[in-house]
Formats: C-alpha cells, structure tokens, sequence
C-alpha cells in the first residue's frame, strides 16, 4: 500500500479517544490486509486470541466498549494507547464536509512512531501473538429553550410533511391502511442522539431509551438535532417498529465513537440498522482500499453475515466507504416537486465503487430535497439544537429555537428506506438482507431525469444517480409477499 502523505501534526488530543483494536485473524490475513470481502470467516479470532487481546488491552489502562466477533472498540486515556502501542498520539486538522454539507475543520488522531505504520489512524502493538493493529476512531459526518410544539409551524417554502407526505410519495400509504406498519421489528440507529420531542408522543412511536456510547454524555440529549430529526423518517414509513437510538457524539455533537456504537448495535442483533454518517474520502478515488477502512468493511460484512439489514446514506456530495460494503443496502435521493415530478436530488451521492467490484452507490433512493441546502422536509429536532439554529438562519421559515427545521440529504432518506424494510421484515421475517434489498430495487419507480451531487445523469434503469429508483414500499411489499413464502 503507499504510504498516506504526513499531515501537520500537532498536539491537540482529547483526555479521551475512541478506537478499535483488531484480534488476530484465524485465517493468517489480517484485517488491514484484506483483499475479499465476501466473507468475514477468515478475519474472525479465536475466543481465545480475542480474550488474550483484550487482557493487553486493559493490562495497558483501555476499557472494552463494544466487542464483536473480529475485535473490539476500546476507550481510554492517550497515554494508555502510548502504553499498548509504544507509539504517541498526535493531532491533525482536515477540512471537511460537516453536518449538513456544510465545511468546517475537524480534528482527527494519528498514532506515531518507529514502531508505528505509515497509515493514518494505525497503530501496531507489541502484543502481536493476539492483536493485528489498533485503529483510532475518525470522526463521522452526518449526512444532516422551551418545549417543541407536536405540530410543525407554517412556513411559505415548498416543503414535505411528516409522516403523510413521505409515505404518501414512497407508496407506503396503502400498506399502513392494510395495518402493515412495522410491528415488532426492532430498527437501531447509530447518530448524534434521540432527544424526546412531543412529536413523537403524540403519534405514539414506540423509542426506547438511548445508549449513549460516550462516557459523560446524556443519553436523553442530541446537541444536534440529526439523530432526532432524521428518526422522524423511519416512523413516516414504519409508524410500528421499536426504534432502538445508539448515541455515537461527544458533548458538541460530534460523532468520535461511530463504530463503537455500531458494534454495540450490533450486538444486540436488530433486524435493521440504519447510518446516516460516514468517513470522508476523495472522490474520484484511484488508490487502493485505507486499511482503516479494511477494518470498518469487515465488521460490517459481519452485521449483514448475522442477517441484519445495514443501511447507509451514500452521502450528500461525500465518498465513503460505508455504502461502498457489498450487501449494504445504500442510499441516495430523489426529489418530488410541487406537481409529483420526479428528478434525481442533485444534493445526494451515486456512483460505481472504484473497490468493490459491481457495487453501485445508491442501491435504491428516498426524499431528498435539492441543492444547495436541501430545504425539503419538516423534521422535528430539540429547540434551540445546532441544526435548529443554522437552518432557520438559512431562511427556512422557522425560528432558532422551535423545535423544528428544514432539512433532508440522504441522512434522511437512508431512515426511510431503513423504515421501509422494517415492513418488508413485518411481513416475511425470514427475509435475508440481499432479499430486502432485492425486491426494493427490482419494485422502485424509475428515475429518468435529473443529476446527482457529482454531476452525474439519471437514466432509464439503474444507474449512478439513484440507484434503482425511488423506493414503493407497496409494491416491494406484495413483492415478497408473492415472490417468498415463510
């Protein structure tokens, strides 16, 4: 692999960071070398190997977090991964797409030194007998004070309403008159939080209480908004699924433990997981697979391995390799105007995988408005939060502090789809995840108009811009219905 080009480092390092220790793989290959993703089986670690790994682990001052069956998120001081890994950590600046699209710089952590490789965000350990590398967390990108009124306010921009207008557009409207509407199946979701907002009561959705994978962050708080607005998708579709939040941010609403709440999701095995984050990456991309990123495709590919249904957002003009994993069902846009047109969203990302042979970023599409701020959906969000303040200055029609906003992207739209498999599972529970994602690509409504973020045209059937199409839930419903038999 070349070597990553040196950053500028400096020496601005949390009291506490997030990463990922990989246990020595059974099949001799180790995770950062991973040339097939097909399957996880070779990567997985003996019990004993893994529990030898953790020992070195918290031998040097780190706490296991979430673990799974290829390794481990850890926690800890800088100076306990200093002890693990004889390497120091170091801090560098990248400028990056943030919440929303918008451009800020966002710190990210390194591990240095002679022992160290030259991949950012690598680092060895001299337990080698037990442990391949020990990975550090990037921060993620969401792809997006007095109590919220239940009833968003009346603004004059063209927008959608939840949860009618959604699930009128994704055909969902005839399957909830039939009472197809979720029930019982259990839908995680990995972002900034689940705060409580009236919203939710008064349509009786069914939330469980957060897990905040942070330590010192409340579980009942979103500094956000993006993980309380974007669930309001998921109900749109599936009014009746248990919704289980994992709150992957810090006090400030940045994502620094994504994959630690990922694996901790994981664990409890619902039937869907949805992500509307990612890592950054160029676009185009001509060199090989981050190992970094190695790691995250496997432990994915372990989640769709035990038949859970991953769903992630392709990005609002990001490159990720999140959607990039093969069996992850991703997801892009598509804008429905005034008259019911449909074009695809030039806000949302599509493209062909430059390392995954065959895969197409989005599979299928939701709703999501145009650019260059994608004002589209009437999302519900704790008042005062960061996108209730950014988006009423960008002239959505609601103020600071209501509880609500304008917004959407393919953060939004990934909930939807992640809600429109909860009923597909509802109604066949046997269903694997290339199952679900095959009767919602082969039931979509074309797209034919339109380019997505990197300029690229919607065509007649599936292509770059979105997928397969928008979703019809209906449609994929009597899919399985017909097509599967319990």
């Amino acid at each position: 692999m070349a070597a990553a080009k040196t950053p500028n480092y400096e020496q601005n390092v949390p009291d506490t960071v997030y990463g990922y220790v990989a246990a020595r793989s059974q099949g001799g290959v180790p995770m950062t070398q991973a040339g097939r993703f097909e399957s996880t089986a070779p990567f997985r670690a003996e019990e004993r190997v893994r529990e030898r790994a953790k020992e070195y682990a918290r031998q040097a001052g780190l706490t296991v977090t979430a673990e799974s069956r290829l390794g481990f998120a850890v926690a800890g001081s800088p100076a306990a991964y200093e002890q693990l890994t004889t390497g120091r950590i170091v801090s560098y600046e990248v400028r990056q797409r943030v919440e929303m699209s918008r451009e800020r710089s966002v710190t990210h952590l390194d591990i240095i030194g002679d022992r160290q490789p030259r991949a950012l965000g690598i680092g060895a350990a001299p337990g080698e007998d037990a442990i391949e590398a020990v990975a550090l967390e990037e921060p993620r990108v969401p792809m997006r004070l007095h109590p919220a009124t239940a009833d968003p306010p009346t603004v004059a921009n063209f927008h959608l309403s939840l949860p009618d207008d959604v699930a009128r557009l994704l055909n969902a409207t005839p399957a909830h008159e039939q009472g197809r509407v979720g029930r019982g199946v259990k839908v995680a979701m990995v972002d900034t939080g689940e705060a409580s907002h009236a919203y939710f009561t008064a349509h009786d959705y069914d939330v469980a209480r957060t897990v905040a994978v942070v330590p010192g962050t409340d579980a009942a708080e979103d500094p956000v908004g993006h993980g309380t607005g974007e669930s309001a998708n998921i109900f749109a579709v599936a009014p009746g699924v248990r919704l289980r939040p994992y709150r992957a941010s810090n006090r400030g609403g940045v994502l620094i433990a994504a994959m630690g709440a990922f694996l901790r999701a994981k664990a409890r095995h619902p039937q869907v997981l949805t992500n509307s984050w990612g890592t950054r990456a160029r676009f185009p991309e001509d060199g090989p697979l981050p190992e970094l990123d190695r790691l995250w495709a496997l432990e994915i590919r372990d989640a769709l391995e035990q038949g859970i249904v991953v769903v992630f957002a392709a990005g609002n003009g990001h490159f990720s390799i999140e959607p990039q994993v093969p069996g992850v069902l991703s997801v892009g846009g598509v804008f429905s105007g005034p008259q019911g047109e449909l074009r695809a969203s030039d806000y949302t990302s599509g493209y062909a995988s430059p390392w995954f042979d065959g895969v197409v970023v989005p599979t299928v599409s939701g709703l999501v408005g145009l650019a260059p701020l994608a004002q589209y959906l009437m999302l519900p969000i704790p008042p005062g939060c960061k996108i209730d303040v950014e988006e009423s200055h960008a002239d959505d029609g609601t103020t600071h502090n209501d509880g609500w906003a304008l917004f959407s992207g393919s953060s939004a739209a990934a909930p939807q789809i992640a809600g429109a498999a909860a009923l597909l599972l509802e109604a066949r529970p046997g269903l694997t995840p290339d199952e679900v994602a095959d009767a919602l690509a082969r039931t979509a409504t074309d797209v034919t108009t339109g380019t997505n973020a990197f300029d690229i045209p919607a065509r007649h059937g599936p292509d770059e811009a979105t997928g397969a199409g928008l979703v019809n839930v209906s449609a994929a419903l009597d899919f399985v219905l017909t097509h599967h038999h319990p």
